[in-house]
């Protein structure tokens, strides 16, 4: 029952039809608390992986360079499309990389009918710069191949990304891991830039305060060898419904994911009635994305694939190699 009322938490209103256009809507890019309420009554409240000011957190940590467009119909409340992007910065020591245009969340109300309304979310996303040759990418699925496509002229990707979800109750915390050699400390304890560097070999632009958000807002841990160096860093967000997300998991190798993993499920505790599920979100790029994950659970390894990073280039900023489980793809392509 627990289970079945987290699932189904969300309400969804069906409501009449109704076709857009330039003349029947309001574009508000400014947004404030009116809007914020109306992102979370309309998409936020039937999501299990969000929490409500978690869109107030996403634009305090990049400020200007987070652009979240919203469409309402005209003289009203009813939000019918978001759109969201960040522009990220190479970091300072990156040489040879350009500013990156991400697209991340775009959200259409399922009311909406007709091709317009896709022609005003594109117009949204070429105003911050997401087009052909501006060093673009998004997170496409089948159903929106073709318009990146045409936004961005190119069906090159990166990594396909998957997502995994293992009940609580089918967890478990293996005895036999050897963790020796490594030793985990929380992520609040320790310096900003233990974090910070160790984020910086995997992904080479500027997101230090949504990282340092991220990691430290819930279940945050950092991993170091014995000589004092970072290998690793690792984070379970927990969200309102129950639902816990590894928001990520980087490591130098398996074995320290794993010995991040327990360490954060030792303080959780695997307790079914508090936690509902556990999500992972994997890559194809290694095998170890996937199957990690196998000591810790009483059940089958699955995942289902979700979508495809699509890109107008060949992405040099990135190293898929330590990444076990990426961050939330609404707000970064790692």
């Amino acid at each position: 029952m627990l289970t079945i009322a987290r699932r189904f938490s969300g309400s969804s209103i069906c409501r009449k039809q109704i076709t857009v256009g330039s003349n029947n809507i309001q574009v508000i890019k400014n947004i404030q608390d009116r809007e914020y309420e109306a992102i979370w009554k309309t998409i936020g409240s039937t999501r299990s992986d969000l929490k409500k000011d978690d869109i107030k957190k996403f634009k305090e940590a990049w400020g200007n360079d987070y652009h979240q467009t919203l469409t309402f119909l005209k003289d009203s409340d009813r939000l019918i499309a978001s759109n969201s992007h960040v522009v990220f910065r190479p970091l300072k020591d990156s040489k040879g990389l350009e500013n990156l245009v991400f697209r991340g969340n775009l959200w259409i109300s399922p009311d909406v009918r007709g091709s317009e309304i896709m022609d005003i979310t594109d117009k949204q996303s070429y105003d911050v710069g997401f087009s052909v040759g501006n060093n673009s990418m998004a997170y496409a699925t089948k159903k929106t191949m073709d318009q990146y496509k045409n936004l961005t002229g190119s069906m090159d990707h990166l990594h396909k990304y998957y997502v995994s979800n293992y009940d609580f109750g089918d967890l478990c915390i293996p005895k036999d891991l050897d963790t020796s050699g490594i030793v985990v400390k929380n992520a609040r304890d320790v310096p900003d830039t233990d974090i910070l560097k160790y984020d910086a070999k995997v992904f080479k632009y500027e997101r230090s305060k949504y990282v340092l958000g991220q990691i430290r807002e819930d279940f945050g841990r950092v991993a170091y060898n014995e000589k004092g160096d970072v290998i690793g860093i690792g984070a379970i967000s927990v969200y309102p419904s129950g639902e816990c997300a590894i928001t990520p998991m980087y490591a130098d190798d398996i074995r320290i994911a794993r010995t991040i993993l327990k360490n954060i499920l030792e303080e959780m505790t695997l307790d079914a009635e508090k936690y509902w599920r556990l999500q992972i979100r994997s890559h194809d790029q290694h095998t170890g994305s996937y199957g990690w994950i196998r000591p810790f659970l009483s059940t089958m390894t699955h995942r289902s694939e979700v979508c495809t990073l699509m890109c107008d280039h060949k992405e040099k900023g990135m190293d898929f190699s330590k990444v076990y489980s990426t961050f939330h793809a609404d707000n970064c392509p790692i």
